[in-house]
């Protein structure tokens, strides 16, 4: 058998072995990404196509690629976010889920060369038991992974629409020699692209800044992001837009419904406490922050009192459980 027939061999026997991992992981990577309570739009996971598969490995230009083992992109991940700035915390991110081996990033790329074109941050990283158990067979499901090569592209929504339309096209027409108006208007709407991207990062910046700072006013799910930037500056990145009533009813559920009294959980003291004990390995977004302040205060009581708010209520009372156990141990070293 040639080396190509035993790459296509094994492809095909652990794609068979496999037949739930693309939802495994978008399910496991989704649960993470909302308990590290950063933003993003959504996660979409794909495995790369026999054809595809065979036709790089005969690929010259890509000499690493030799066999099923070292493919670094029969699974691939792609996350979607709404702001640029969004994209270096999800590499943080990445950084605490996986064993990342590189990390390319296409647009700062393309800025060197003074040009406009495709934008991501690619990712090539291994899967860790010892960071997720969940895909690693130690939770009894179908799907191990471990030291299996991922490819993860982060990207905004609008550098996706045009990666996947520029693909699209150039996809259709291998063979031929597209107009060169076909060229100059994709150049053009990626330019466009990228200060879009900034008007949406400054937009980001100017809403999370304009909060009434007044100590008896009443936070809502509106002026939360505001108030938390205000009170812990931008250090931890805004969350969700929808999880923000999640923190709201957490906060309530310990009587925390002002500026002042959010105030007073987040004073410096209390935060530097718990990033010493949770050792996050990247700045957790405002959400998640709130709910592992809220529970190194008041202990077990807010498990008892939130177990049941968010969208993963099945995996909560576990990832709360798993923290509480961290903030306990840090305490006794």
């Amino acid at each position: 058998m040639g080396s190509h027939d035993s790459a296509l061999h094994h492809y095909d026997v652990w794609l068979a072995e496999h037949p739930s991992v693309t939802d495994d992981i978008r399910r496991v990577l989704s649960e993470e990404l909302d308990d590290a309570g950063i933003s993003y739009d959504q996660v979409s996971v794909r495995i790369k196509d026999r054809r595809s598969f065979l036709t790089k490995l005969r690929n010259p230009d890509f000499p690493d690629y030799r066999d099923f083992e070292s493919a670094h992109d029969v699974i691939g991940i792609r996350i979607t976010v709404f702001t640029t700035s969004e994209i270096p915390l999800l590499v943080g991110v990445m950084r605490n889920l996986f064993a990342v081996e590189d990390v390319v990033d296409k647009a700062e790329k393309a800025k060197a060369e003074g040009t406009f074109g495709y934008a991501s941050r690619h990712i090539i990283a291994r899967v860790d038991p010892d960071r997720l158990p969940e895909l690693t067979g130690d939770t009894g499901t179908r799907t191990d992974l471990t030291g299996r090569l991922v490819e993860v592209q982060l990207r905004t929504v609008l550098q996706h629409a045009w990666a996947e339309f520029e693909h699209d096209i150039r996809y259709k027409n291998p063979d031929e020699d597209l107009p060169v108006e076909v060229h100059r208007a994709f150049t053009l709407a990626a330019g466009l692209i990228e200060l879009a991207d900034s008007q949406f990062d400054e937009i980001q910046h100017i809403v999370s800044s304009e909060v009434d700072a007044a100590e008896d006013a009443e936070l809502s799910v509106t002026t939360l992001p505001g108030v938390l930037t205000m009170i812990l500056g931008t250090t931890f990145p805004t969350s969700k837009a929808d999880y923000y009533a999640f923190a709201v009813d957490m906060l309530a559920a310990h009587g925390i419904t002002t500026i002042g009294e959010l105030a007073t959980l987040c004073d410096a003291e209390n935060v530097s406490r718990l990033m010493d004990a949770m050792d996050y390995g990247y700045a957790p977004g405002q959400v998640r922050l709130i709910d592992d302040l809220l529970l190194m205060v008041y202990g077990r009581d807010h498990i008892r009192r939130t177990v049941h708010i968010g969208d993963n209520p099945d995996s909560r009372p576990g990832r709360l459980g798993n923290r509480w156990q961290r903030l306990t141990g840090a305490d006794r070293k």
